[in-house]
Order: structure tokens, then C-alpha cells, then sequence
């Protein structure tokens, strides 16, 4: 009798709970709709199962989305209980076979919960166990040592960087396990620009992403700031949304820099590009990044970058090259800056910053993902075969 399983997609499947919109500005949530944007055309099959509230626009027409109950923001301990059921029907119902989780403390729990319910986990069936993969970007501050043991129960984790790598092993998962799969950038046609959206002449210094404390976009004031007191004529756009916007308005005009500071709040992704397109340069304070998508963004866009030190964001760009590394403080941000206003060094950290981003492929990041997981599954299953 012919194996039924052979020579059809491979089925992947699991809960979500980030959102899944085009025009989203979370690093994470960008990297998951390119991802599964780009999969089906590999021969796999998704289904998701989201959360009530989180609708999905215009879905691709190759993803299964299935609704699941709600799950409060910010309560991942109660995930398991809406999720875990979810995963045992899929794979009791045979649905799945590998599950994927995009968010360690939301979904690792509840797929290990839900394998463990559905009677594949155990060494007594005779099923093997379905395989699980975690993606990871970036351990959190408070969670870290909960979430390293968590990757750690899971098949394979693929980290993002090898900057998000390293921090695994130094929190104890072990190397067998990760896998080190770099993501892309979108590439849409050049636009027009949004040269208007500067308030003032001189350098146009951009900031974007959620405005948050780990991304610290406090230091693009403080830096625009510092370059005014030097004399070097700029302005600065912050774009992005988060609960220190007010501070944000306060401590510009506190620094003398109110009337050179515009503060767009959340953009359109078409706006985004826009930006790019204009800016002279991308000003990036974070703290906390397993990659940092918004300078391989930028540097797509010819935008060189000034980066804090200390974070992943050194694979996205070439320090010294395609933009500068700086401490995290305003003074030191304005000094990299300063070198920036020279045009010709500025034009030739331009092209430099093409040159570097043309690594950055989703194409090329989707068959990596998908020759994992079809290298897992038929690890666990020798028997079975899969379109290729």
C-alpha cells in the first residue's frame, strides 16, 4: 500500500499571538509575515490558530487561520490554557507535522503542553513525537532564564543572528539544537521620498520603531541636540508609537530642539519607505535587539546608521563602513553624526550600506527555514516524503 503522507506539503502548524498586519513596525512581528508569506511557495502548508481580536488583513490565500479563544495582552501564563487544547486536537486530528512557535513564553509552553496531551510525546506510542521549533530574536531581561529552558525542551531553535545564538549558549542551550538561519529585507520599487517631513534644514536624522525604554529613542534627541550646540544645522524625525511619546515632546523641548523635532507617531509601511528614501541618516539607541531589521532596512535604502554598541544590530551594517558604532549616550551619537555631515564621506558610507544589505534575502532566509524543518520531520519519520 502507497504511503498516503507522500509527496504533499509539509503541514505546519501553531498558535500565534503576535499581530500579522503588512503594515506593522515590531521587528518580530515583520520578520513572522515575511516568513509565512514566503513558505507556502516551498511546499508548506500553514495553519495558524490566532486569537480572537487579532485579525488578520487580507490573508494570504495559502495560510489556514483558525480562531482561538482570546489571551489578555501582557498574561502569557494563561496562554497555555487557551492554546495547549488547540494543539492536542491538531495533532490528535493528524493536522500537523512539525509545530512552529514565534514567541517563546506565548507559545513554547502550550506546544510542549499540547504534544504532551495529545499522547506524542511519550515513549510508548508508537508515533513518533511531532517536532517542535522555536524562533528566537532576543532573550528578555526579567524571562530569559525561564525562556533558555524552554528553547532548550524544544527540537531545534533558529536564532536569528549569531549575536542571538551566543546569547543561547551562554544561557545554557544546548549548540545541537540551534540554528542560525539570518532574515531578510523587503525590497519594495524606490519611492518619491518625504523630504516634507523634516522640520528644518540641515542633516534629515531619522528614528524608527516603537517607542519604548529598550529602544531608548531618547538618545536621537539627545544627539540632535549635542549636533545644535556644535552648529551643525539638522532636524529629526522619530516615527513610531509607545509610551514615552510625551516624554519624548517634553524632553525635546526642554533640550532646545522642539521646533526641529517632528514626531509622526505610527506610519504606514508606504510611509516608511518614504522615509528612508530622504533620510540622511538612521539614528538606532537600542538596548535589546536579536537582529535589528530597521538598519538592514535602512541600509537597503543606501541610509548609512548610527548604532549604539553592545547589541546583534552589528551584523546589520558594517561598522566603520556602512555606518558608525557609538556609545549610548548623545554626545557620543552627535560626534559619529558630525562625520556624517561631510557629503562625500556620507555618499560613501551610502553605497557602502547597498552593498552590505544585499545579503539580506527573505527568499533565500524562507528555503533555509523550510529545509529545516523538512530535514526535522524526516528525522522523525523516516517514512515519509514531502514535495521538495
Amino acid at each position: 500500500m502507497s504511503d498516503p503522507s507522500a509527496d504533499r506539503p509539509l503541514r505546519v502548524a501553531g498558535p500565534y499571538f503576535y499581530r500579522l498586519a503588512p503594515d506593522s513596525d515590531i521587528g518580530g512581528e515583520v520578520y513572522e509575515r515575511m516568513l509565512l508569506e514566503r513558505l507556502p511557495s516551498l511546499a508548506i502548508a500553514l495553519t495558524l490558530g490566532l486569537p480572537r481580536p487579532l485579525q488578520v488583513p487580507d490573508p494570504p490565500s495559502e495560510w489556514t487561520v483558525e480562531e482561538l479563544p482570546a489571551v489578555p495582552a501582557g498574561h502569557w501564563l494563561a496562554a497555555p490554557l487557551r492554546f495547549a487544547p488547540y494543539v492536542a486536537r491538531l495533532l490528535r486530528a493528524g493536522r500537523a507535522d512539525l509545530l512552529r512557535g514565534h514567541s517563546v513564553r506565548y507559545c513554547a509552553p502550550s506546544l510542549l503542553l499540547g504534544r504532551a496531551l495529545a499522547g506524542r510525546g511519550g515513549g510508548t506510542h508508537a508515533t513518533p513525537p511531532v517536532p517542535i521549533v522555536l524562533h528566537h530574536h532576543h532573550l528578555t531581561e526579567r524571562w530569559g532564564a525561564l525562556e533558555a529552558r524552554l528553547l532548550a525542551r524544544a527540537d531545534a531553535v533558529v536564532a536569528v543572528s549569531v549575536h542571538a545564538r551566543d546569547e543561547l549558549l551562554g544561557a545554557g542551550v544546548p549548540e545541537r539544537l540551534i540554528r542560525v538561519i539570518v532574515q531578510g529585507v523587503a525590497r519594495p520599487p524606490a519611492t518619491g521620498g518625504w523630504p516634507a517631513a523634516w522640520p528644518d534644514a540641515g542633516l534629515r536624522l531619522l528614528s524608527l520603531g516603537r517607542l519604548e525604554p529598550r529602544k531608548r529613542p531618547q538618545l536621537a534627541i539627545d544627539a540632535l541636540a549635542a549636533l545644535h550646540r556644535r552648529g551643525v544645522a539638522a532636524s529629526l524625525v522619530i516615527a513610531g508609537a509607545g509610551p514615552l511619546s510625551p516624554e519624548l515632546a517634553t524632553r525635546a523641548r526642554a533640550l532646545g530642539v522642539g521646533d526641529r523635532v517632528a514626531l509622526l507617531g505610527r506610519v504606514a509601511d508606504a510611509d516608511k519607505w518614504r522615509l528612508y528614501d530622504s533620510a540622511d541618516a538612521l539614528l538606532f539607541g537600542s538596548g535589546l535587539e536579536g537582529f535589528g531589521v530597521v538598519i538592514a532596512e535602512a541600509q537597503s535604502r543606501g541610509v548609512p546608521v548610527v548604532a549604539a554598541t553592545g547589541t546583534a544590530t552589528v551584523e546589520a551594517f558594517d561598522p566603520g563602513r556602512s555606518g558608525l558604532l557609538a556609545a549610548p549616550d548623545g554626545e557620543a551619537f552627535a560626534t559619529a553624526l558630525a562625520r556624517l555631515a561631510d557629503e562625500p564621506a556620507r555618499r560613501a558610507m551610502s553605497a557602502a550600506a547597498r552593498e552590505f544589505a544585499a545579503r539580506f534575502d527573505w527568499d533565500r532566509c524562507a528555503a533555509e527555514v523550510a529545509a529545516l524543518y523538512r530535514e526535522l520531520v524526516l528525522a522523525s519519520g523516516p517514512h515519509r516524503r514531502f514535495v521538495a
